[in-house]
Order: structure tokens, then C-alpha cells, then sequence
């Protein structure tokens, strides 16, 4: 649906692109119309199974976790070929799998914190960072530009932008976040954020802001299981879906109409994660103290990952350092 104007490799992406004409801002929403068709592979006898399956997991509990899926993965990065799709990112295990061990962990369980303390940190790129990348859409250029950069990670300097950290194996704490709604945003034929942290049994709103379809396909990064295709047609509308958040893992994003568009979402069932900031900054509190694996996860990062100890009171500093994927 696209070609690339530079000879890099394909496909990534910042979530700050430039395009060669005016844009909106991701605060000026239209006004919500809730409507829309979500779609399931396989017909309507797949849809009712899929929802039962769904109705099954909420109900036997989220066991496993991403800590333990992507923990897992950080360990073994070193020793994973990384696979490219035509877009040009990882679909392997090093990126994504779902292993037998993220349903052999325990359930989260939430207690009172007689003592606690904090993690702080950031998360710097070592070498080359993942390239900028330039494209020229083929379809719906009015909406989506005549052509435009991708940075291949947003950073500042060499930290990075928009990745995400979590402390691994910690299954007892503090309080669940109560916000349980979350949103992927199509605007100029790109999906914000790029990547992002959801609460597992969470929803989903996924949003239209361009005056052009959208056909937004969410698989599971486990195996390539579709969730849910979700039909945009109009500039303004929301279709919510309660399914895709269902159980822990992390969820690729494409656009059927759209090629070059992705987004990641990483849905936990702990609390104990964070996403750089703008400086490329992260924080997690109210940790009990211990001693802790730190670990990140970005599509176009390889692992890394950092002991933290934890003391009662006090705040522990930590830079997580690590390579572009290529």
C-alpha cells in the first residue's frame, strides 16, 4: 500500500511523524459516536466461541502476567534470531511470545504496604538508534499526506521515548490502577500512542479522527490469534471493545487499509510497570522492599533488563540501557 522513499529498513516509526501538511492535535477530538462494527474471524459461530472463551478467562483470573511473558523474553533475546515482517518489525518470540510459564505464575494479589519504597530511572539507547524511515501512501493521500518521516524511535538525546518497564516476578502489592479504559487513536492513517501499557480485563476505545476508513486488526503477539477486526468509516467515531484486553499479553495493531500503520499495546495484571516520559524518564512506587529484576520492552529495542534492590523509604535509582533491534 506503500513504498519506501529511502533505502532503510522498513517500516519504523515515531510517534511525533512530519507530515507535508497541516494536522490536528490528538487533544482535538470530535465529539464521541459510539458506533461501528467489530468484526471476528471465522463468522458468527467463531464470534460467540471467541466471546465464551473470553468469558472463560475473566473468570478463571489472568495468571500468568506480562511480567512473566516478557520477562521470559528479555532472558532468552540474546539468544533469539529476530524474524521480520514486511513491515519490518520483530514477530518473534524475542518481540512477543506468549511462553508455557505466564500460566504458571500466580495471580496478582493485593495487600496493605507496612513499608515501601521506589524505583526510578531511564532508558538510554547504546549505539545507533533504529533509523527514520521515509514514506509515500499510495491511498488516501488527502487524509494520510503526500509523504512523511517516521522517526525509528522517539527520543531525547540517547534516552528513549515510549517504552515500556515493569518489575519482573513481583505478584503481591499495592492496588490495581482503577482506570480500566483505554484508547487507540487513528489519526493521519498512523495509530496513537505507538505503544502503550493497558490493566488486563480492560476496554479498549478505538478512535477514528480522519474523514477516511479505517479497518483496525488486533492478533495477539503469541502466535498471531486475531482478536478482533474493527471497521472505522466515520471522522469522529468510537468503537469500544471489551474482548482484546481480556487477558495479559502483548497486542499488535494493524490497518487493513492502511499498511505501514502499526501500534503495540501490553496488557498486565499487576501493577508494577511504567512507560517512559518525554525525557525518557520512568517511576514505579510503592514497591515492597527486596531485591528486584528490572526489565523494558520496545518493538525496535532488543532486552535489557537491571537488578534493583528496594529499600523501605528510600528511592533507587536505575538506567536501563539497550540496542536497536535490527
Amino acid at each position: 500500500m506503500c513504498r519506501c522513499l529511502a533505502p532503510r529498513r522498513p517500516e519504523p516509526r515515531g510517534s511525533a511523524p512530519h507530515f507535508n501538511k497541516p494536522k490536528r492535535t490528538l487533544n482535538g477530538f470530535s465529539p464521541i459516536r459510539t458506533s461501528g462494527a467489530v468484526e471476528a474471524p471465522g463468522g458468527t459461530a467463531a464470534w460467540h466461541n471467541a466471546r465464551r472463551l473470553f468469558a472463560w478467562t475473566r473468570r478463571a483470573g489472568a495468571a500468568g502476567g506480562l511480567a512473566v511473558l516478557l520477562g521470559a523474553v528479555a532472558c532468552d533475546g540474546a539468544r533469539t534470531s529476530v524474524k521480520k515482517s514486511d513491515s519490518g518489525e520483530s514477530t518473534d518470540g524475542e518481540a512477543m511470545a506468549v511462553t508455557a510459564q505466564a500460566s504458571q505464575a500466580p495471580p496478582y494479589v493485593t495487600r496493605p504496604l507496612d513499608a515501601f519504597g521506589k524505583v526510578s530511572g531511564f532508558v538510554e539507547i547504546e549505539g545507533e538508534p533504529p533509523p527514520d524511515t521515509v514514506f509515500q501512501p499510495s491511498v488516501d493521500q488527502l487524509v494520510c499526506g503526500a509523504a512523511f518521516t517516521r522517526r525509528g524511535i522517539e527520543r531525547v538525546g540517547n534516552r528513549a521515548i515510549g517504552v515500556l518497564v515493569w518489575i519482573d516476578g513481583l505478584r503481591t502489592g499495592k492496588l490495581l490502577p482503577p482506570d480500566r479504559r483505554f484508547e487507540i487513536v487513528n489519526q493521519n492513517c498512523l495509530m496513537f500512542p505507538e505503544v502503550q501499557a493497558a490493566i488486563a480485563g480492560g476496554t479498549l476505545n478505538v478512535r477514528n479522527l480522519d474523514a477516511a476508513e479505517h479497518r483496525t486488526r488486533i492478533t495477539r503477539g503469541d502466535g498471531g490469534e486475531v482478536l478482533a477486526t474493527i471497521r472505522e468509516t466515520d471522522e469522529g467515531q468510537v468503537v469500544p471493545n471489551e474482548h482484546v484486553l481480556a487477558k495479559p499479553g502483548v497486542l499488535q495493531l494493524t490497518c487493513d487499509v492502511h499498511s505501514w500503520t502499526h501500534a503495540w499495546i501490553a496488557a498486565f495484571d499487576h501493577p508494577y510497570f511504567a512507560t517512559t516520559g518525554a525525557d525518557g524518564s520512568f517511576s514505579i512506587d510503592s514497591i515492597p522492599p527486596g531485591r528486584y529484576q528490572l526489565r523494558l520492552w520496545h518493538p525496535r529495542l532488543g532486552a535489557a533488563e537491571e537488578s534493583v534492590t528496594i529499600e523501605a523509604g528510600k528511592a533507587a535509582g536505575v538506567t536501563l540501557r539497550a540496542k536497536s533491534a535490527r
